[in-house]
């Protein structure tokens, strides 16, 4: 099976060419005529807070950025250090809510009372694997992309998240 990359990860070429169509100019631009079939991700980020703690999830695009967030990992696969001042619009996530979906983009995630300990998902079917990324300090904000889930929950005092994709 052939691979080809799609922000910065590793995907079944299949798929990434059946979810795009090339333009005129030659641009990849999402293809509005793949399939109805399941869905491969989503086109959001996701987020759950099962911690006993209220977070914060930010997004870093659209109307409404008044706040700024000290971002450690702005590349586009959101799995390497590049940290990042963004401006952002920043929203209080409550103990046991969730946030994502469509019309709630969410780019990123913070404790602002406490560290957390982030481990992130790397490589594909057979391959995927967790790797842990450090703990952070608190108001030290984790991207995720537009196919990323992420979930926080209580390990003691410190809140542990993980970064997945399907």
């Amino acid at each position: 099976m052939a691979l080809g990359t799609a922000v910065g990860i590793a995907v079944p070429m299949a798929a990434v060419v059946s979810l795009l169509a090339l333009t005129p100019s030659g641009t990849a631009v999402a293809n509005p005529s793949a399939s109805a079939g399941p869905a491969l991700a989503a086109a959001y980020g996701e987020l759950y807070n099962g911690t006993r703690w209220t977070m914060e999830y930010a997004s870093f695009s659209g109307s409404g950025r008044t706040d700024r967030c000290d971002v450690w990992n702005n590349s586009a696969s959101a799995r390497s250090d590049n940290w990042t001042n963004l401006s952002c619009k920043q929203v209080e996530l409550k103990a046991g809510k969730k946030a994502g979906g469509p019309g709630n983009d969410v780019d990123g995630f913070t404790f602002e009372d406490r560290a957390y300990d982030l481990y992130m998902q790397f490589g594909i079917g057979d391959n995927k694997r967790m790797e842990y990324m450090g703990g952070f300090k608190k108001g030290v904000w984790t991207k995720i992309t537009d196919i990323d889930n992420a979930r926080c929950e209580p390990v003691g005092t410190v809140a542990r998240c993980y970064v997945t994709f399907p």
